[in-house]
């Protein structure tokens, strides 16, 4: 019975079978252990011991709560760039409107005036108010355009 047992124990452990790889004429590739002609074929080494990849152990387990650990960073993380963008967003849009009744006003006005440090008024020049204009109108671009 020992005999029996310790030869059913050698035979277990390893299968040594040759894998080969050959081409048809019809340009197929095919693997398996007994070709057409061995000739043609070229036999694969195949490392059977290694040790690489997934296992079926129990780290199947902290392989997923790794996993999900990283999707609930990364949606963490996408939230938050898309908070900062829609504040970022919203702050644009309000700058737009303020720039837009800004020129509204500015175009509507018969005249446009500063008020100095001594709290008289100066008036603007038709080449100040035509360069004031410029300046809104590239506001405006620069902040609706978003």
């Amino acid at each position: 019975m020992k005999f029996f047992f310790a030869l059913l124990l050698f035979c277990s452990t390893s299968v040594f079978s040759e894998i080969y790889q050959w081409t048809d004429e019809d340009g197929n590739v095919h693997f398996g252990d007994n070709p057409n002609n061995k000739e043609k074929a070229t036999e694969l080494n195949i490392d059977t011991e290694s040790r690489s990849g997934v296992t079926h152990s129990s780290g199947r387990n902290e392989d997923r709560d790794r996993l999900l650990k990283n999707r609930a960073e990364d949606r963490a993380e996408k939230a938050e760039k898309k908070e900062k963008y829609e504040a970022k967003k919203k702050k644009m849009r309000r700058k737009c409107l303020l720039a837009k009744d800004r020129l509204n006003q500015h175009l509507r006005a018969s005249a446009i005036y500063k008020v100095d440090t001594k709290g008289e008024r100066k008036y603007y020049s038709a080449k100040e108010r035509a360069k004031s204009e410029k300046r809104l109108r590239k506001s405006i671009s620069k902040y609706c355009s978003y």
